[in-house]
């Protein structure tokens, strides 16, 4: 075999060990992605239970000492009213907040706390009657919590804003009854918040 042929033969020995067909040879390993370089996503935030869920009229009716009817019943937003009293309604509210992170959220919490008792201010501003604000810390009940009243005369407000992670629970009763000036009535929204955050 001549010199030629012999290297037109190596020739095609090496094309068909390459490829055949002209395929372009595999990328060396360095053109590999790395999988610790790999970008990580976040995980999924877990969705969150229903408002209503967290909350049930059971439970409203135990809270308040009188029947009560479903007046909304939205995923983060759940109101019942009582219905023993006609002319003494109470409305007890569940509201959910699904914060973007943490950080966030302790922001809301403090503007929360900072807040309370604004919903009767307004009203009793409007009735000519004084606005009296008290608060304390609640301790076991998520990251943070805080209880607060506001004039226990006429429009009374009771309210439990507590943080769990990124999401605020919001808790208040607020109407024209004696509701909140039952015996064990603080202690019994206490035990009501601490059944329904652990559930976020």
């Amino acid at each position: 075999m001549s010199a030629l042929r012999l290297a037109g033969a190596l020739a095609v020995l090496l094309l068909s060990a390459c490829g055949k067909g002209g395929e372009a040879a595999p990328a060396s390993a360095g053109d590999w992605p790395a999988f610790d370089q790999a970008s990580a996503k976040p995980a999924p935030k877990a969705a969150l239970p229903k408002a209503c869920a967290l909350v049930t009229a059971e439970q409203a009716e135990a809270l308040l000492q009188q029947p009560v009817t479903l007046m909304s019943d939205e995923p983060e937003n759940c109101i019942w009213t009582s219905s023993g009293h006609p002319t003494q309604i109470t409305m007890l509210m569940v509201n959910l907040v699904q914060n973007e992170d943490e950080a966030m959220a302790q922001t809301v919490f403090n503007g929360l706390t900072g807040l309370q008792g604004n919903l009767s201010s307004m009203a009793n501003a409007q009735l000519g009657q004084p606005n009296k604000k008290s608060g304390q810390e609640l301790e076991e009940i998520g990251d943070e919590a805080w209880m607060s009243g506001s004039n226990m005369d006429l429009i009374a407000t009771k309210q439990i804003v507590a943080r769990k992670g990124a999401v605020i629970f919001n808790l208040n009763i607020t109407g024209m009854s004696k509701s909140n000036k039952l015996e064990g009535f603080d202690a019994r929204l206490v035990a009501l918040a601490q059944s329904a955050v652990p559930q976020l």
